[in-house]
């Protein structure tokens, strides 16, 4: 439930209008439905995958006598204010006290979800949006100019590498009851465990580009291949927005950056993904991807993925600490693992990838284990399910046990 901040003069001016105006909302449903929802523009993963889902299903909904009203806070820090226009050109955004007020007030009285944009992503109606979220060409001409300065070669194959590093959030307190701020630290990676990939790809003669708008270091190599666009002081957010987009494939941790590039129909390779349920939530059918695993700290021994699965801190995975207070600790990927994740998804990518009976048969072992803790999301995979890197899964088959 949305909670109101502390409210100002003109707030009590207006918190009885907009008492009035949420009560009438309940009687004017005879004639049609008025809804709400705040856009969360403080981070550009939700910012897109929320506005695109929600047009997909205007598309795919037959016609509702329903007026729906899209708000923006004030308070809000903007993640990227260029995405937030293109949002802006798809969708009527509105920057209201009023509107926020009426939309806090009718989430506390009865028939609320009435009176709300669904919230539930099915990222199934987002495959193969691409067109959909073409950026204008005036901007995609501006923007390949402006990344020759850079160094990068737009009319070449880049790849758009794009780690989650402790500079991420850095500046964010996540309020919690034990005053910890590091409730998703599992998700920072070290950018040079991304190096030997980057590297073998330039010696393919494909760029690797570092996206990131504040990174922890320097991703150092002699290639001029390897582009560290985050450390250059020359990235903009439309040039954030042109690479994603305009990438030939994506090397990630799961940013929420990354859909960008996956609904402008770019295969994503997932590495160092620890919360194992959002195979089903938040990943494509064109997925390639591997985990993290889990090891007991006092005796060294790696879990399997059942018994990792048996643990409500990683089935339900929040907070790090919930994991560590339990005695456990997090395998993050290997570059060897990254690099045969990534040169799988290449494949892929070009259609030249041949699964073998032994891969076909481990992913069906590890999709049945994940089908055994999770069965309420079979249904999700309407497009088919991701793919678990296959030298991943051969190099770790008692995982699998």
């Amino acid at each position: 439930m949305r909670r109101l901040k502390k409210l100002t003069l003109q707030d009590l001016l207006l918190v009885v209008p907009a008492l009035v105006t949420a009560i009438l909302l309940r009687v004017l449903r005879l004639i049609v439905t008025i809804r709400f929802r705040n856009l969360p523009a403080d981070e550009i993963g939700p910012l897109t995958v929320v506005s695109q889902h929600y047009l997909r299903i205007k598309e795919t909904q037959q016609k509702k006598r329903q007026l729906d009203f899209w708000y923006l806070k004030d308070s809000v820090k903007v993640s990227n204010d260029y995405m937030l226009s293109f949002v802006k050109s798809q969708i009527k955004v509105r920057r209201s006290r009023f509107i926020e007020l009426v939309a806090a007030i009718s989430e506390k009285l009865p028939g609320a979800q009435h009176h709300q944009i669904e919230s539930e992503i099915r990222i199934t109606l987002l495959e193969g949006v691409g067109k959909k979220l073409k950026l204008p060409q005036k901007d995609r001409d501006s923007s390949s100019e402006y990344v020759k300065k850079i160094g990068i070669d737009p009319q070449k194959e880049f790849i758009a590498l794009m780690v989650r590093d402790g500079a991420y959030k850095s500046d964010i307190v996540q309020a919690n009851t034990q005053v910890r701020t590091d409730k998703e630290i599992y998700r920072n990676q070290d950018v040079n465990d991304y190096l030997q990939v980057a590297e073998k790809f330039a010696s393919m003669n494909v760029q690797i580009v570092r996206m990131g708008a504040k990174v922890e270091r320097p991703f150092t190599s002699n290639s001029p291949l390897i582009i560290d666009y985050a450390s250059t002081g020359m990235r903009t957010e439309a040039a954030d927005i042109y690479l994603a987009s305009e990438c030939a494939m994506c090397i990630s941790t799961n940013l929420g950056f990354d859909h960008i590039a996956a609904m402008s129909g770019k295969l994503r390779v997932i590495t160092n993904q620890a919360l194992i349920i959002q195979a089903s939530t938040l990943f494509y059918s064109t997925d390639v991807f591997i985990l993290q695993r889990f090891i007991e700290r006092s005796s060294g021994r790696l879990l399997t993925l059942s018994e990792s699965l048996q643990f409500a801190e990683i089935r339900n995975l929040d907070w790090y600490h919930k994991v560590i207070d339990r005695g456990l600790d997090f395998v993050r990927n290997t570059p060897e693992e990254i690099l045969e994740a990534s040169l799988e998804g290449w494949q892929r990518s070009k259609g030249q990838w041949v699964d073998s009976p032994e891969g076909l048969e481990l992913q069906a072992k590890y999709w049945h284990i994940y089908d055994t803790f999770f069965p309420e999301h079979k249904d999700r995979f309407l497009n088919g399910r991701p793919h678990v890197g296959a030298s991943f899964l051969r190099n770790n088959k008692s995982w699998l046990a």
